[in-house]
């Protein structure tokens, strides 16, 4: 009789242990999940999900889907504007960043007709995030200095 107390109450025990794990993880997931609402995104985040609606667009055989995804980069677009760039850095981020936006601004709406070709020109926008993510990124000699700032 004494053995089947013992494993009740490892059984509760154990129930309780894992119960308590369970709440701590998912309140760890909780509080770092990648963004809470009203969160606003980083500027990784914004890139991340202009880069993923570009590809989208590219993809696309439906021209409102086109649309649909050019709308909501342009969106990220506009936050990615808005974000707080460092000094160095801010003039020739913006640069690109308006040059992306006048590219957009060209593009018509796009239709059965024009789809493949607005894709073709939507391709163009990609050479200019390699150019200026070249002009942006920190050299080996920044990194190592901005240790000793």
């Amino acid at each position: 009789m004494k053995f089947f107390a013992v494993n009740l109450s490892t059984i509760k025990y154990g129930a309780i242990k894992s119960l308590l794990g369970s709440l701590l993880l998912a309140s760890l997931l909780a509080l770092t999940g990648p963004v809470s609402a009203g969160e606003p995104l980083t500027l990784k985040q914004t890139m991340k999900q202009m880069r993923l609606q570009y590809k989208e667009a590219l993809e696309t055989s439906s021209a409102d889907s086109f649309n649909q995804y050019m709308d909501t980069f342009k969106v990220h677009l506009s936050s990615a504007k808005a974000y707080d760039f460092s000094p160095e850095r801010k003039k020739v981020s913006l640069e690109g960043l308006n040059k992306v936006e006048r590219s957009l601004a060209d593009m018509p709406v796009a239709t059965a007709a024009n789809l493949a070709e607005l894709q073709l020109q939507l391709r163009g926008i990609d050479q200019l995030r390699k150019e200026y993510h070249k002009k942006t990124k920190p050299s080996t000699w920044e990194l190592l200095l901005s240790f000793f700032k």
